[in-house]
C-alpha cells in the first residue's frame, strides 16, 4: 500500500507488542511446535458460572439486539452496586459509562479530555498501550522514568513533570508489567496534586483486587476533596478471567465528562455486545467467590515462578504485588529486551514480552497466569537458553 493512502496518524501509531506476542505464539503453537507462552494476559480460569448462565438464557430468548450506546441499565447498576462495595462511593447512570473493555473506556477518556498541546503524565513502567493511545488522542505522553534499579517513580517525580500543558496524570495500581501497588501516601498526595492543578487523574484499575499476600490497594476516592477530577476505569477481563466478553467501564462524579465519552463511543462503535453486558452483569451480581479462587491460584504460581526465577543467577526481580506478571532485569545477558525475547522464542521456545514495549529496556515481562507445569518449564528453557549464552560469551 502506497504511504499516501496513510494518514500521519496511521504511520505514527506502532503494532501492539502484546497482541503481536500472542498472534504469533498462536501461529507456532498451530504449526505444532511445543511453545510455552509466557507473555500472556489472560488467565487460565473458568469463566463464572453466573456469567456462562446469563449467555445461556440471554441466546435462547433469541432477542440479541442494539443495546443503549453506554452501556443497559441493568449493568449500569451492577457497576454501581460495585463502585459502592469496592469505593465506597454511590454512582448514577449519569456517572457510569460501559464500553468494549477498560482499553476503549481509557481512549473514550483521552478523546472527550485532551487536544493538541495537551500531556499525559504516567509514570514507566507502564501498559505498552498507554503512549500510543495519548499520541491517537492528539495528546503528548510524558514518561516519568524510576532511578536505575527501581520499577516505582516517587511522587516528587510525577509532581516534577506536570506542566501548564498537563491535562491529566495517568497511573495503573497494581501495574503491569511490575505487578507492584503504588502505596497510600503515593495515590493520596497524587489526588491532591491533580486537584490543586486542576487535572484529571485517571485510575486504570483493572487490577485492583487481584492482590497478594492480605494486601490492598488504595483507594482514591478516600483522599479527594473534589472528586470532580477523578476517573475510575475497570472491567471484567481480569477479575473475572472474561476477557472474551470485551466489558469495561468508567465512571466519575464529572457527569459532562462521562457525557462527552459517551458521545465519542457512540460516533464510533455506537454500543457495546448486548450479549457481553448481560453477561457482565451476572458476573458482578453473582457470586464473588471466584475472584478469590483466582487471587489465590494467581498468587501460588506467582510463588512458583518466583522458585525459579532465583534459580536463574544475575536475574533482578521485584516480587509482584499483584497482577499476573513479574518484570524481572535480564540485561545482564542482553540489555536489548527486543533481541532477547526473540532468542528465547527461536531458541528455548518460550514467549515473553520485551521490557522496551513497557518503556524500560533490558527487563522481560514474563506472565504468571498460565498453568504451574507451563511456568516451570518456560523459566527451566529460559534458564538453559540463558546458559547457552554465558557459555557462549565465556
Amino acid at each position: 500500500m502506497s504511504d499516501l493512502m496513510l494518514s500521519k496518524r496511521a504511520k505514527m501509531i506502532g503494532d501492539s507488542p502484546t497482541l503481536k506476542i500472542n498472534a504469533l505464539a498462536r501461529a507456532m503453537k498451530k504449526e505444532g511446535k511445543p511453545l510455552i507462552h509466557l507473555g500472556g494476559g489472560e488467565p487460565v480460569f473458568p469463566a463464572p458460572l453466573s456469567a456462562v448462565e446469563a449467555i445461556i438464557k440471554k441466546a435462547e430468548s433469541r432477542k440479541i439486539k442494539y443495546s443503549p450506546s453506554s452501556g443497559t441499565p441493568e449493568l449500569k447498576a451492577a457497576v454501581a452496586q460495585y463502585t459502592l462495595q469496592n469505593y465506597g462511593r454511590e454512582a448514577g447512570p449519569q456517572n457510569i459509562i460501559v464500553s468494549a473493555g477498560a482499553k476503549q473506556a481509557l481512549f473514550n477518556f483521552l478523546l472527550a479530555a485532551v487536544q493538541e498541546g495537551d500531556e499525559v503524565v504516567f509514570p514507566a513502567p507502564y501498559w505498552v498501550s498507554y503512549p500510543e493511545m495519548v499520541k491517537m488522542a492528539g495528546a503528548t505522553p510524558v514518561i516519568v522514568r524510576p532511578p536505575k534499579g527501581k520499577l516505582q517513580v516517587s511522587f516528587e517525580d510525577v509532581a516534577a513533570a506536570v506542566t501548564d500543558k498537563t491535562k491529566a496524570v495517568l497511573l495503573n495500581s497494581p501495574n503491569n508489567p511490575s505487578g507492584l501497588i503504588f502505596g497510600a501516601d503515593f495515590i493520596s498526595r497524587v489526588v491532591r496534586l491533580t486537584e490543586e492543578k486542576n487535572i484529571f487523574l485517571l485510575m486504570d484499575d483493572i487490577y485492583h483486587k487481584l492482590v497478594f499476600d492480605g494486601q490492598t490497594v488504595p483507594n482514591p476516592y478516600e483522599f479527594a476533596g473534589n472528586a470532580q477530577h477523578l476517573v475510575i476505569v475497570n472491567g471484567v477481563s481480569k477479575l473475572y478471567g472474561l476477557t472474551g466478553l470485551r466489558i469495561g467501564w468508567a465512571v466519575s462524579e464529572n457527569k459532562e465528562l462521562i457525557a462527552a465519552m459517551g458521545r465519542m463511543q457512540a460516533q464510533s462503535t455506537s454500543c457495546n455486545s448486548d450479549l457481553s453486558e448481560t453477561a457482565a452483569a451476572a458476573a458482578l451480581t453473582g457470586d464473588q467467590g471466584c475472584i478469590d479462587e483466582l487471587r489465590t491460584l494467581l498468587q501460588q504460581h506467582r510463588d512458583v515462578l518466583m522458585n525459579e526465577l532465583a534459580q536463574i543467577p544475575h536475574v533482578n526481580v521485584q516480587k509482584p504485588q499483584g497482577t499476573f506478571y513479574s518484570f524481572g532485569d535480564f540485561s545482564y545477558y542482553n540489555p536489548d529486551s527486543q533481541a532477547l525475547a526473540q532468542y528465547l522464542l527461536e531458541k528455548a521456545l518460550v514467549a515473553v514480552v520485551p521490557g522496551a514495549a513497557f518503556g524500560m529496556d533490558g527487563h522481560l515481562r514474563i506472565s504468571f497466569c498460565a498453568d504451574e507445569e507451563s511456568i516451570v518449564q518456560g523459566v527451566r528453557r529460559i534458564k538453559q537458553a540463558l546458559e547457552n549464552i554465558s557459555k557462549k560469551e565465556g
